[in-house]
Order: structure tokens, then C-alpha cells, then sequence
């Protein structure tokens, strides 16, 4: 669907869309997938590689338009050539999927390549787009599960300097929580720079254990020296390994200096 965009300039996004009542859905699935950046932040399609702006846009159009059957039949094709020609772009829709499935595609991923897309345009640098791949495996790797004790789910690159701790036992919350404030006291020795701190939980008993770590961590970062902003706090339904209507939880810390 590479012609369906033919200019953009002065912020306006012109598509070419073709002619006949049979092509509706076609042009809608077209003008969708090439307007979703520019909806969500201009600044991505300059500062991140064209691949994983039609990834993103593919897959928040999709679901988008999941109600309409004839909409989603386009998308899927332009998704099924892509992938066709692109074992890397495979590889990262399948992932995004994953992410999606328990919800931190909207409140971790997705405002973070935005967020460092903001603070990095107009500028360019391949590098980004390297650390942006890292962070999508880095979510993937933590909701399938498959961390090993090498593991550490923690970015320190030149543009994405977060960490991510996900809360679970809690039926010894003193015990429990030790270890996740060791973590992050060995995560901002690593990254000195850190400006986001995830706190990730599933289950009302991991939630508690969850605010409650929270509270410790936005102590012993003032012992620190740093200030602990909470700029998002979530607590909804949504699916966890194969439970639709799990109890979930997510807390981004910011930190400053």
C-alpha cells in the first residue's frame, strides 16, 4: 500500500485512494494504516525506520476496526504481504500481538516510543530504532514468561533508560519485596540516568504487594537523592495467560533529578 500516500506537507497527509464502490473498504483500510502515525504522533514517522511505524500502524488499525469484518480483511492482507516479504517484520507483529494480549501495548510501549519520539524530533539516528526493537522484546520476553535468571529486564541505551519490575507471591510481602527493591537499587547503579520505573502486577494479592512496593520505592529513591513522580497508575481487567478478565496492574514511576 506504498501508493496510497503521495504527499505530506504543511501537516496534511494526502492519499490516493481508487476509484469504485467496490474498492470502499480497501480505501478505508488504506487511509487508516497511512494516517494512524500522524494520529498518534507526527514526530514517529521522522525520527523511527518506516518498518516498525507500519507494524505499529498495522496493528492499532486492526484492532481499531475489529468490528468490521471487511475493513480487517484488507488489513490482514497488507499485513500477510508484509510479512511474506520480511521475516523481521514477522517476527515483531507477532510480538506486538503478545503485548497487546496483556494490555501493555497502550501503557507501556506505545506511550514510550512516543515519548522518546517527542523528545528526539527532528532528528534521526538509526540507533533508536535498535533500542526500540530491544524495548519490544524486552516487554515480550516478561508476558510470555520466558525470563531466565540472565534476565534482566532493564534498558540502558542512549535514548530508552527504563526498568521493569513485575510483583508476584505476595503471600510473604516483606520477603517478597526485597528482592524487587535490590533490583532496582542494582538497576539505577547500572543505569544512573533512568527516567522511567514500571511496576507491573496480576491478581488482587500481587496488586496490594504491588502499591505497597510502590511506596518503598518512592522512599528509598528520595534516600537517594532522586524524585519519584507517579505519571500513571492502572488498575483494569483485561487478559493474563489465557484468563480474560484478570485483575491487572500497571505504575510508571518518573524519575528526576
Amino acid at each position: 500500500m506504498d501508493d496510497a500516500i503521495l504527499d505530506l506537507k504543511k501537516n496534511q497527509l494526502i492519499i490516493v485512494l481508487r476509484e469504485g464502490r467496490r474498492h470502499h473498504y480497501e480505501n478505508i483500510a488504506r487511509a487508516l494504516l497511512k494516517a494512524t502515525p500522524d494520529l498518534l504522533a507526527p514526530e514517529m514517522k521522522v525520527v523511527y525506520d518506516s518498518k516498525l511505524i507500519d507494524c505499529l500502524s498495522a496493528h492499532i488499525t486492526r484492532n481499531a476496526v475489529r468490528e468490521n469484518p471487511a475493513i480487517v480483511t484488507y488489513i490482514n492482507e497488507f499485513i500477510s504481504s508484509e510479512m511474506e516479504k520480511d521475516e523481521e517484520l514477522r517476527e515483531l507483529l507477532l510480538m506486538l500481538v503478545e503485548i497487546d494480549d496483556q494490555s501493555l501495548f497502550s501503557r507501556l510501549l506505545l506511550p514510550e516510543l512516543i515519548r522518546i519520539a517527542k523528545l528526539r524530533y527532528p532528528h534521526r539516528d538509526p540507533e533508536i530504532d535498535s533500542e526500540a526493537r530491544e524495548l519490544v522484546r524486552m516487554i515480550y520476553t516478561i508476558v510470555k514468561g520466558e525470563s531466565t535468571l540472565e534476565f534482566k529486564p532493564i534498558i540502558y541505551g542512549k535514548y530508552f533508560k527504563l526498568f521493569i519490575i513485575r510483583v508476584a507471591r505476595p503471600e510473604k510481602i516483606a520477603k517478597m519485596l526485597e528482592p524487587h527493591i535490590q533490583f532496582t537499587k542494582h538497576a539505577l547503579n547500572y543505569c544512573p540516568t533512568t527516567e522511567s520505573i514500571y511496576i507491573l502486577a496480576a491478581g488482587k494479592g500481587n496488586i496490594s504487594a504491588a502499591k505497597y512496593l510502590k511506596t518503598l520505592l518512592m522512599g528509598e529513591l528520595k534516600e537517594m537523592g532522586l524524585n519519584a513522580i507517579v505519571s500513571l497508575e492502572d488498575e483494569y481487567k483485561g487478559l493474563y495467560k489465557g484468563r480474560p478478565h484478570a485483575n491487572l496492574y500497571v505504575c510508571k514511576l518518573g524519575v528526576r533529578r
